[in-house]
């Protein structure tokens, strides 16, 4: 909640000499590898826009200050100028700490706006977090710009979101959430953005999902539904399209304690939000190591819709420990409105997560791989799952970088092109197989990511 509103009081007493320049030191104590005294007495290196803003600040607070940074997202700096209000003009939100606070948060924000050409302090509040970790501004639908602040808390690993509107001269704090995490989509399809947050009940073990967003004009909870428990940190998060059905799913990847990963999928169906019930935690699971990275939910061949990865082992690493099985990915979708799973590719990712080689409907139970890291190889094969025999090589992959490019220009590697990603290049050669893929063929099964 914004608890204080605009700061009347100012400290009265004198502070001494001493006192004087510890507050500066607090205040540059971004400047710890200084190599002077002089170095760490300078003011903050600032814009001239920006020092004005600090110079109002200073005023506001008649004391030494630390300025706080936000962690994370797209703005980095103390010092947010943004227009969140109904006029022209741009307004500013500083972060900062404020020293010697016996209670409540010493993490305080501070909105400014130009008064007669000058930047004025018009609103300030104690935060609800021991650090900035990002803050985000979006217009959900309502025409007017929402404003996202995400706090760590002091001794958890949650944060706290503060959900705000500004206008004359305050903001206006209209939801407050508690969460491990937060993120903007169209979670419905209606071409308006909600909030989409995860949050975790630590003493009942429930892992639950809420989406917010302005209905008649009011920030309000418009779906609700209870998550797969049990896993340990998620990875990653996503919003798109199940098939071509129509229907829109927020897709949450997630890992478990024991090293292997999951998916769940958050579906809206005619307004409604609820936990798709094909992914269970037993349909759709899938591990790493050395040769398999981690794999997330994405638009695996370009439709335009998501496809969920599970990982297997090749047939004749079926018996390897985990640590040594090479895998393929198999390449799900939604179906059904989200309620049912479908199978629609095969696949190889390569070993550093930036290239998938989707199988042709003829590999299917006729292939093998090996592949060599060092080197950047790998290869596919015919294989007997009945005999357990290697046969001919089908294709060859070839992954490098800088001077070790040089050996595949020229003679009969083919170029597939380069990571944006990792920066390697990848090169084919075709192998003497009925099931080498012509050319042509293999540039549609390549994709870089």
């Amino acid at each position: 909640m914004i608890c204080a509103g605009r700061r009347e009081s100012r400290l009265k007493h004198k502070r001494t000499a001493a006192a004087a320049v510890a507050a500066a030191i607090i205040l540059l104590s971004g400047c710890a590898n200084a190599s002077s005294v002089e170095e760490l007495l300078s003011p903050p290196r600032l814009d001239g826009e920006q020092s004005e803003i600090y110079d109002a600040l200073r005023a506001f607070t008649n004391e030494g200050i630390t300025l706080k940074y936000p962690r994370s997202g797209q703005y980095r700096s103390a010092f947010v100028v943004q227009n969140i209000d109904d006029e022209p003009t741009d307004e500013a939100i500083v972060f900062y700490e404020m020293p010697n606070v016996t209670a409540g948060s010493s993490l305080r924000i501070n909105f400014l706006d130009k008064q007669n050409g000058h930047w004025v302090s018009v609103y300030d509040f104690s935060a609800q977090g021991s650090e900035v970790e990002s803050i985000m501004f979006r217009d959900l639908g309502n025409g007017k710009t929402t404003i996202f602040v995400d706090y760590l808390v002091q001794s958890s690993s949650d944060r706290y979101t503060s959900v705000m509107s500004y206008s004359g001269g305050a903001p206006k704090e209209l939801a407050g959430i508690r969460n491990i995490y937060t993120g903007i989509f169209d979670t419905d399809g209606n071409g308006t953005d909600d909030l989409f947050a995860i949050s975790s009940e630590r003493t009942s073990g429930i892992t639950s999902v809420s989406i917010y967003g302005f209905r008649d004009e009011k920030f309000t909870q418009i779906g609700a539904a209870n998550l797969n428990s049990g896993f340990a940190e998620i990875r990653s998060v996503c919003c798109g399209m199940c098939g071509s059905s129509g229907t829109r799913a927020v897709f949450v990847d997630y890992a478990f304690s024991d090293g292997s990963f999951g998916t769940d999928a958050v579906v809206c169906g005619n307004g409604f939000f609820f936990l798709s019930p094909a992914l269970t935690p037993e349909a759709i699971v899938r591990s790493s190591n050395s040769y398999t990275p981690y794999i997330t939910c994405t638009d695996a061949d370009g439709d335009g819709s998501i496809e969920i990865p599970a990982t297997k082992p090749f047939v004749q690493y079926e018996e390897s420990p985990r640590a040594e099985q090479l895998c393929s990915t198999d390449w799900y979708y939604l179906t059904r409105n989200g309620t049912y799973l479908q199978k629609k590719f095969g696949s190889f990712v390569g070993t550093k997560g930036d290239y998938i080689l989707i199988f042709p409907d003829s590999w299917s139970g006729k292939i093998t791989a090996s592949v060599s890291i060092a080197e950047g190889i790998v290869r596919f094969n015919r294989y007997s799952a009945i005999s357990g025999v290697t046969g001919e090589n089908i294709l060859t992959l070839f992954g490098a970088a800088g001077s070790n490019l040089a050996r595949y220009e020229g003679g009969n590697y083919i170029l597939l092109g380069t990571s944006p990603s990792t920066g390697y290049s990848y090169f084919a050669q075709l192998g003497n197989s009925d099931l080498t893929p012509t050319e042509a063929e293999l540039e549609q099964l390549f994709r870089l990511q």
